[in-house]
């Protein structure tokens, strides 16, 4: 298929004449969704890898699928959020299954945690284990629930919270899974969810389920997901973060915990266990407490050093490993009495293992880090780099690979995608990269506000400086403002600075669910929304509820951070620069993304606000604006007031 075979493809699906001009009022081609389709059909054609800076209004979801599709390719579609993957299955397929030239099906198939196991679930219920008292309510529902479901699938159960721990208990996550091993293999739901998978076009999942994958092929057990011949990873920005999660090798005392549960209930199916055992079973219980006791009690995420584990920390991992050497070792007589024992004493062997290896210390590979969360404690050895790992396993399994977000570049091509391009291992060859313009008329519609009197983000009175601008900028957008910091502790400053001083209704991040906030904030138009990490990109308010959009100050990654610090260690040893190379392409991106959340559909208009005077004083503020939508900017308030007015 030639360049005009390509467009007359993608005009017969998406063009004037197309079926969905027929059926969608008002819909009218659009440029940069041509232009993007023709992009996937081509290397589709070619077998390469596409990367694809589509913003807000492309249109991108039904400009990949239809192609794909239309030339009989088997996809998988991968996505970072839940509500995506719901877009996609409610909205877009409808639209792509009326404009197709040809017939598909599709399935979308959920991460383990999100179904229940009968094998777990008859376990709990035959041991009669306690149910925590807020939890009893719960507990007959799911009996109710678990009785009538077909799918197992937890959005069944619309109310139930997110931290249920009896839910915990009874689910498919984690390293549960006995396989064609367990009594009730082809009862299960995960099971029958994967068949319906294996059968279909298109298969929905999201970036942690299609990267558990890959870390399954990794170790040699087989897969998760069906074969697929392309593979589109929608709001791929996130795909570096998700990769170095499932790539980590972990240990938690809550992972220690359930292999006790689990231990102690395989051996109740099968009559029991002996002394042995049950004092193994109690040493692993008394050494995860330990583990914990042993780092600090505030939460905190910090490297793991030499000097970490040279006192009570460095004992306590060997209380560990000991113990879960010691719970193999006795079960290893009672393997053959069930598949559930039999996988406990691998579980068992593996832990011990990860434990060895963080407390090691010794691969220059990986960085080293413990994370404090309440009661649970995280010990993880994760990769430095992406890169290798997935040039080793994703790329030779995908013929096809779309890589498509708002934010992926970090300046104009071909430089700008030099950051996420690394991340990625993406090779030199087959690799087409684009930058799609924006649909929004950003030159008439918004205003770029850099305030040139703020004291730079150092200055002692920074915060006090912050909360004024923003009471100020308030007042003339009549409130209808998110406010992005990067940090609790700005947040929490700031909010002070507003309460009792503005007539609006301030919604705080922490103070409900994410979800709940957005909600109220979308009802009420004159509120003022507050938000750190997640509603950087989180937020998706079209109308005049959002108006202004607010960023404290640049959102440099954190020096401190342990991964971040390691990876700079790491480029600079290798003669790299890590301010440019690291710290300014992932702070250009983020910012990116922030000030995204101001302009949802063609018809908004507001104003974007940065209060670091870094953008105007610093010769990098200009790798910022290049990397920022084209709106006029102003240093002036009055230019603001006279916008809103």
């Amino acid at each position: 298929m030639n360049a005009v075979d390509i467009e007359a493809l993608v005009n017969g699906l998406l063009g004037a004449g197309s079926p969905l001009s027929g059926v969608l009022p008002g819909w009218e081609p659009r440029e940069v969704q041509l232009r993007m389709a023709s992009l996937v059909a081509a290397v589709a054609l070619e077998e390469g890898s596409l990367l694809v800076e589509a913003p807000t209004g492309t249109g991108k979801t039904l400009a990949y699928l239809l192609p794909l599709l239309n030339l009989g390719r088997r996809v998988i579609v991968s996505t970072a959020t839940k509500a995506l993957q719901d877009q996609i299955m409610e909205k877009d397929l409808p639209l792509a299954r009326l404009a197709s030239g040809r017939p598909f099906t599709a399935a979308v198939l959920k991460g383990r945690g999100n179904y229940l196991c009968l094998n777990r679930w008859k376990g709990m219920q035959n041991m009669g284990l306690p149910v925590a008292r807020g939890e009893r309510e719960w507990a007959l529902k799911l009996t109710e629930w678990a009785v009538n479901t077909t799918t197992g699938e937890r959005d069944e159960c619309k109310e139930m919270p997110d931290n249920l721990g009896l839910w915990a208990g009874i689910n498919a996550g984690g390293d549960h899974c006995l396989g064609r091993k367990c009594t009730d293999f082809e009862a299960c739901f995960l099971n029958r969810a994967r068949e319906r998978a294996r059968s279909v076009n298109l298969v929905v999942v999201n970036h942690h389920l299609f990267f558990a994958d890959l870390a399954v092929k990794e170790g040699g057990f087989g897969e998760i997901l069906p074969k697929y011949d392309a593979v589109v990873f929608d709001e791929a920005h996130r795909i570096p973060d998700v990769a170095t999660r499932f790539f980590a090798i972990e240990v938690t005392n809550h992972k220690l915990r359930e292999l006790v549960n689990d231990s102690r209930r395989e051996l109740n199916e099968v009559g029991g266990g002996d002394e042995d055992v049950m004092a193994a079973m109690a040493g692993l219980e008394e050494a995860s407490f330990r583990l914990r006791n042993a780092f600090p009690q505030e939460d905190r995420r910090e490297g793991l050093v030499l000097e970490n584990l040279q006192g009570g920390a460095g004992s306590a991992i060997n209380a560990v490993e000991w113990a879960l050497h010691t719970l193999r070792e006795t079960l290893e007589p009672h393997r053959a009495r069930s598949a559930g024992v039999a996988a406990c004493g691998r579980r068992a062997g593996e832990l011990r293992d990860a434990a060895a290896t963080v407390r090691a210390l010794d691969d220059p590979a990986r960085v080293y880090w413990y994370e404090t969360r309440g009661r649970g404690i995280l010990l993880s050895a994760a990769p430095l780099e992406t890169g290798p790992l997935m040039r080793e396993l994703l790329h030779p399994r995908a013929k096809t690979a779309v890589f498509t977000s708002a934010t992926l570049s970090s300046g104009p091509a071909p430089g700008g995608f030099a950051f996420f391009r690394e991340q990625l291992g993406l090779p030199e060859e087959k690799v087409t990269l684009c930058q799609l313009p924006h649909q929004f008329n950003y030159p008439e519609r918004t205003l770029l506000y850099l305030p040139r009197h703020m004291p730079e983000p150092t200055d002692a009175g920074f915060a006090d400086a912050v909360a004024r601008e923003i009471r100020a900028l308030l007042t003339v957008s009549s409130g209808r403002a998110l406010c992005l910091f990067t940090s609790y502790r700005m947040l929490e400053l700031t909010r002070a600075g507003l309460e009792g001083h503005l007539p609006y209704r301030i919604f705080v991040q922490g103070d409900a669910s994410n979800a709940a906030l957005l909600d109220a904030f979308k009802r009420e138009t004159s509120s003022v929304l507050l938000g750190v990490a997640s509603f950087w990109e989180g937020v998706d308010a079209p109308g005049e509820t959002l108006s202004l959009v607010v960023v404290d100050r640049l959102p440099f990654p954190s020096p401190g951070e342990p991964l971040t610090a390691a990876r700079r260690r790491w480029m600079e040893l290798n003669g790299a620069n890590s301010f440019r190379e690291l710290f300014l392409p992932q702070a250009i991106l983020t910012l990116k993304q922030g000030l995204g959340r101001l302009m949802r559909k063609s018809d908004d208009r507001g104003v974007m606000a940065v209060l670091d005077v870094r953008l105007l004083t610093k010769g990098y503020g200009r790798d910022f604006l290049a990397g920022l939508p084209q709106a006029p900017v102003t240093h002036d308030l009055e230019a603001v007031r006279r916008f809103f007015a």
